[in-house]
Order: structure tokens, then sequence, then C-alpha cells
């Protein structure tokens, strides 16, 4: 079952407002991995109705009390798209969905990357030993 009715209307109404546009910038960053979602390169706000259809996948997919993944395989991007997708995991999480984000092996997190890591109940380094927020 769904886990909450409050967080299927927030999901719906972004993804209503999300703005799909065609062509070849238009593919997703975001992918469904067993466990949860993983990012490839930058958060991009084109990307967002995506990310809203794989995490909404995951939710719907994996063992209720498990954590969803959140792999973070990119650095960077649009810091406003990042907030954008916090939002949407902080009302998860408050409707008791558990997050771990996951650094990739050989990726490190800074701007809108660590927004999205920061958010994880459980936050996962790479085994690699790459840092976990990049220094500039």
């Amino acid at each position: 079952m769904f886990r909450g009715i409050q967080l299927t209307a927030v999901l719906i109404a972004s993804f209503l407002g999300a703005v799909a546009l065609p062509g070849r910038d238009a593919q997703a960053g975001w992918s469904r991995v067993p466990g949860g979602v993983r990012l490839d390169g930058e958060v991009k706000a084109i990307d967002y109705g995506a990310f809203l259809h794989h995490f909404e996948s995951a939710m719907l997919e994996e063992p209720r009390y498990a954590p969803i993944a959140i792999w973070l395989a990119g650095t960077g991007g649009d810091e406003i798209a990042a907030q954008r997708i916090a939002g949407i995991l902080a009302v998860a999480q408050d409707q008791g969905v558990r997050l771990a984000t996951v650094m990739a092996v050989g990726h490190a997190c800074d701007g809108a990357c660590s927004i999205l890591f920061a958010l994880g109940d459980e936050q996962i380094a790479a085994a690699s030993g790459t840092g976990l927020i990049a220094e500039n």
C-alpha cells in the first residue's frame, strides 16, 4: 500500500507542475535501481519529472520499512532544482519514509548534490574513500 495519501497528493501536484521538454537534452539523469533511485550527472530542473516517477516507483515497490536509497553519482547542478526535490523528500520523510543517501564510488558531492546528500536518514560515502564533500 502507498505510504500516505498526503504524499500522493504532493507528488501528483508536483508532477503536474513539472515541464517536460522534448529533445535530446530531456534525457533523464534519474533512473530506478534496486533499492531506490540513482542520479547520474548534475541535478537538472529538466529531470524533475523523471525523479518523481522513479521515486514514486521506489516507494511502491520497495519493502515498506526498508530505507529508499538515493544514489548520487555526479556533482553540482541546479540548486533550485535540488531544493525542489529536497522538499518532496522531506514530505516523504514526514510520512515515515526512511532515506539512505549514497555517494557512488569515485564521486564527490558539492553544491546541489550536497543538498540532497544531507537529507539522508543514513548517509553512506563511497567505499573508495573519495571525499564526502568536494572542496573548492
